[in-house]
């Protein structure tokens, strides 16, 4: 009772002082905030780990330089071929791999499909646009995809599976439906050796592109002016 009347007394005396305290605060928290901003530079939160677009596979810059040092370790540089339609092979010596997942999109003037490798490097690679059908490795039967033409991608010393067998790719037959891409099918996991056909809707110009941190194989098809 005696504490309730003297902070009645304290409140009186002070008038309307502590309102004018809470505003005297409320302004200075606020300058403070505007300061901040001002100095570090305002950010989108999610810019940090926004997954890579499909086309430049790149992260956005952030709005402001906010001046603090970038202590991530820079990527090498993406390794990509010419436009072509013939073979492509690139060799990895003594590199092997596993393909933890995979990704298609379709982007302006070509469609995109990425291989993922995690952690692991990249492995060597053929890409080539078959002449004649495509056929499991193992059973040797006919995998018709219904499309135009076939984009091999043969990966050397490389499985799509862990080593008690179980899958690491799940996505075995994927309709892609995309202007040039239209199928995607493992055709073959076995001995060290995956190969992917992409049913595509012509043998159009392609090319491959090596990513890095972390491993992908990004394969492009042109879509049709």
């Amino acid at each position: 009772m005696g504490m309730t009347v003297l902070a009645a007394l304290a409140l009186a005396a002070c008038g309307d002082k502590g309102g004018e305290l809470r505003d005297a605060t409320a302004r200075r928290r606020a300058e403070l905030a505007d300061s901040a901003r001002e100095a570090g530079g305002e950010t989108d939160a999610d810019t940090a780990t926004r997954i890579p677009a499909f086309a430049g596979d790149t992260v956005p810059a952030a709005a402001a330089d906010t001046g603090k040092t970038d202590t991530a370790k820079a990527a090498p540089p993406a390794v990509a071929t010419e436009w072509t339609t013939g073979v492509r092979t690139t060799a990895h010596d003594g590199v092997t791999a596993t393909v933890r997942g995979l990704r298609a999109a379709a982007n302006t003037g070509f469609d995109r499909l990425v291989l993922d490798f995690g952690d692991g490097p990249v492995p060597g690679w053929k890409a080539e646009y078959m002449n004649r059908p495509v056929t499991e490795c193992g059973s040797g039967e006919t995998v018709p995809l219904g499309t135009g033409a076939a984009l091999k991608i043969r990966l050397d010393y490389t499985q799509a599976h862990d080593d008690a067998g179980h899958a690491t790719l799940r996505q075995r037959d994927l309709p892609l439906n995309m202007t040039s891409m239209r199928r995607m099918v493992i055709v073959c996991d076995f001995e060290g050796v995956v190969e992917v056909a992409i049913g595509t809707s012509s043998a159009l110009p392609y090319r491959v592109t090596e990513l890095h941190d972390p491993s992908r194989l990004a394969i492009d098809v042109q879509q049709k002016p």
